[in-house]
């Protein structure tokens, strides 16, 4: 469950990033995504593409635990 959260933050996040950038510079939805993306040299993509596995991986780990933390205390009732 919160790896979905992360994954629906992370979109809605982006998503507010290209409504301020649409307003700003008069982008198209499209424009503003692929800006995002593009902007500088790797930069911006390296920001984004390291963000998302850091996120991912934390917090798939985090599930993973809470997991086997019920799974353990259910079988031992």
């Amino acid at each position: 469950m919160i790896t979905f959260s992360y994954l629906c933050i992370f979109l809605l996040l982006t998503i507010l990033a290209a409504l301020f950038d649409m307003k700003i510079f008069d982008y198209t939805i499209w424009e503003a995504l692929r800006n995002l993306l593009y902007t500088e040299i790797a930069t911006g993509r390296m920001i984004i593409i390291v963000s998302i596995l850091i996120g991912l991986l934390s917090s798939s780990v985090i599930d993973i635990h809470l997991f086997r933390v019920k799974k353990k205390s259910g079988s031992s009732r």
